[in-house]
């Protein structure tokens, strides 16, 4: 079952509370916040609803007026309203500039389960990358890049269901421009972005995602980072010109087919990646059967 759940259509009976309100939203206690923006647990205004089920984004004050922001708030909420899938987080109410709306879900985040240092067992770790892949796979076709495929912004059920949250930084699919030519964002993680959105050379593809996807699963199977650069400069130029080890080399039992998957996941040439649609759920997928497939038996021969 899917941690993400809607509820049914609220009762017409109006409800207020002294607490802040945006419109038709009432807001609850703070979720979380970043540099720039806070998530408050939200539930409509309007009804005998009483579940904080919602989770409500906006501005900080003290950026408020920043004109960049509220475009981020803008794209985020066009890009979901255009995304429908299991494993993205739906935008469900917005308002321009303002705030955008989303079903809350529960679970952990990526980066809070990886802060152990554990790697995940191989299963659950390609299971994991499967699900993210389903997920950025109905992205693409909607048009978009997510642009910030990152632990932080994926988030874990119990059940090991994964959701992928934070469409600030989604931008539209252009092949015809380069980074640079079309003022992208290069705001997310440097230990996550790909050299092609690190150098503004070259037009940002889907492909950008599959690499962002790719350090998580190296991340998931090995319990380390990719390089570990401190340095804003020295992870830039890890991310632009050094290779990526095979994770094999690091564990052991990992079988060759996701070795050589991770590998290519990780080309610092976007269109050495696998397409970051069917063919690479249905390359996670069969790497999927593959570990769940018995071992070979050996035959004595006498």
């Amino acid at each position: 079952m899917s941690s993400v759940e809607i509820k049914p259509p609220f009762a017409s009976s109006r409800r207020r509370s002294p607490r802040c309100l945006h419109g038709a939203w009432e807001v609850g206690p703070q979720l979380g916040e970043g540099t720039y923006f806070r998530v408050f647990r939200a539930r409509p205004s309007e009804g005998s609803f009483s579940g904080w089920d919602f989770a409500l984004k906006t501005i900080r004050p003290e950026f408020k007026g920043e004109r960049l922001l509220g475009e981020r708030l803008n794209r985020e909420a066009e890009a979901g309203a255009e995304i429908t899938s299991p494993h993205i987080v739906p935008v469900i109410d917005a308002r321009r500039g303002s705030f955008v709306v989303m079903t809350r879900v529960w679970g952990q985040t990526l980066s809070e389960i990886l802060s152990t240092g554990k790697p995940f067992p191989l299963g659950s770790a390609v299971w994991t990358a499967r699900q993210l892949a389903q997920g950025l796979a109905t992205v693409h076709d909607s048009g978009w890049i997510h642009g910030d495929v990152k632990p932080d912004n994926i988030i874990l059920s119990q059940t090991g269901h994964a959701t992928l949250i934070d469409l600030g930084f989604a931008q539209r699919v252009n092949l015809n421009l380069p980074c640079s030519s079309r003022k992208c964002d290069r705001q997310g993680t440097l230990r996550y972005l790909p050299p092609e959105m690190l150098s503004r050379t070259a037009p940002v593809l889907p492909q950008a995602d599959t690499y962002s996807l790719g350090v998580i699963l190296f991340e998931l199977i090995t319990g380390r980072q990719l390089f570990n650069q401190t340095t804003t400069d020295d992870i830039v130029r890890a991310q632009l010109s050094q290779r990526a080890p095979n994770v094999r080399s690091l564990v052991a039992h990992v079988p060759g087919s996701l070795d050589m998957l991770v590998a290519k996941m990780l080309a610092k040439d976007p269109l050495r990646r696998p397409s970051p649609d069917d063919a690479l759920v249905k390359a996670l997928a069969a790497v999927e059967i593959e570990l769940l497939s018995p071992a070979p038996k050996m035959k004595h021969v006498a």
